[in-house]
């Protein structure tokens, strides 16, 4: 494989299964609370962090950074990983150019230093010091700097670059610390860059939105343990299990019981914690891998719910599509987009929680203590076995 292969195993002194690859070209970024083991994941593709247990192999265009089978360990030196930390990490005594020059290899002479600054839009900035900086360049002079040791250098010609030693970048909360309109440029910035250089990037973030507009996939890492990997909208929509549906952010996880029906089709008995007989029935799609009658927890993808005015017909109707009259018992503004919690009328034990926009409220006139219609797509519902320890 032309990219990254992680496959990681350690007891201590943190748990880590990790198990994930990225191809060269791609960005994968690695989703999960704080203290989960990104961080920590990234620093063992570096070489900056081995526990003593470790177990497993670490690739690049299949050459072993790391194979305890076969007693290979290359040093941080001899690994061409170039990490871009959250707080830049910039030496404050150097400047711009002296500080990416310092970690470039000895091929890099200090005209491609310049024009790698230059490709970044640093050029006039180059002899400046960190505090000299704003937050947005520091950050590019961190990338910079990541970037000698992952590309072949400016004045090395395409046809030679194949040649090059095989690298990876790695991103670890780079965009955090910077305000929202450098945020937006440093995005550009990495979209340009994924152009012109193919090699795996790896992105570490806390922030669910950044993964779902920078990254081909996402890995969803809880307790050192790599939980689920797949496209960003798939995972958020189609979540493993609970705990992904957790991490993810899903607001509406529920409980109920998978029935099949007709061929392709299922019903989803929608109850509360208790299992009962009362609840209600929800279209769903039967992918026959799920037995008749089984335990489910659900998750409901507020994105695919359609709001209409109470009373007011579907037009057209969708196949398979559940109408339900809900109560709106709480609406709490946060500008164009409005926090609702809505109680279904055929279920009352429960409640729906939507972002909904405060012009669609508006033209429903819908207000806290009023009823509305949501129009749920079979698509919209997504069902998981209960495990049983």
């Amino acid at each position: 494989m032309q990219g990254l292969q992680v496959h990681l195993r350690s007891a201590s002194p943190i748990r880590l299964e990790a198990e994930f690859d990225c191809g060269a070209g791609e960005l994968v970024a690695l989703v999960g609370p704080s203290g989960s083991g990104k961080t920590s994941m990234l620093r063992a593709i570096a070489g900056l962090w081995t526990p003593a247990d470790v177990q497993g192999h670490i690739r690049v265009a299949g050459q072993a950074w790391l194979d305890t089978a076969q007693g290979v360990q290359l040093t941080p030196q001899q690994r061409r990983a170039g990490l871009v930390f959250q707080q830049y990490a910039l030496f404050p005594h150097m400047t711009a150019q002296a500080n990416v020059a310092l970690a470039a290899g000895p091929d890099w002479s200090g005209a491609d230093v310049q024009a790698l600054l230059t490709r970044l839009g640093l050029a006039t900035l180059s002899e400046r010091r960190p505090s000299q900086l704003s937050g947005g360049q520091q950050q590019r002079v961190a990338l910079a700097r990541a970037l000698v040791r992952v590309m072949p250098r400016p004045s090395v010609a395409q046809a030679e670059a194949p040649e090059a030693l095989p690298g990876v970048l790695l991103l670890d909360e780079p965009f955090s610390a910077v305000d929202a309109p450098t945020r937006q440029a440093l995005y550009r910035e990495l979209a340009a860059l994924r152009q012109k250089v193919s090699v795996p990037m790896v992105l570490v973030t806390h922030d669910l939105q950044e993964a779902r507009r920078l990254a081909d996939r996402v890995v969803i890492v809880d307790a050192g343990q790599t939980l689920q990997t797949g496209q960003p909208a798939r995972v958020f929509a189609s979540p493993r299990n609970a705990r992904v549906a957790e991490l993810v952010g899903i607001q509406n996880h529920f409980e109920g019981r998978f029935y099949k029906d007709q061929p392709g089709w299922g019903r989803l008995h929608w109850t509360d914690a208790s299992d009962s007989d009362a609840g209600l029935d929800l279209a769903v799609f039967d992918k026959n891998k799920i037995d008749d009658g089984t335990r489910v927890t659900w998750v409901l993808n507020g994105e695919q719910v359609d709001v209409l005015a109470d009373g007011q017909a579907p037009n057209p109707a969708e196949p398979g599509q559940t109408r339900l009259r809900c109560q709106l018992l709480e609406v709490l503004s946060l500008g164009e987009i409005s926090l609702c919690t809505l109680r279904p009328e055929a279920l009352p034990s429960q409640a729906i929680t939507l972002n909904l926009t405060t012009r669609l409220l508006d033209r429903l006139q819908a207000q806290a203590g009023g009823w509305v219609q949501l129009l749920i797509a079979p698509g919209a519902l997504h069902i998981m076995p209960v495990r049983t320890k």
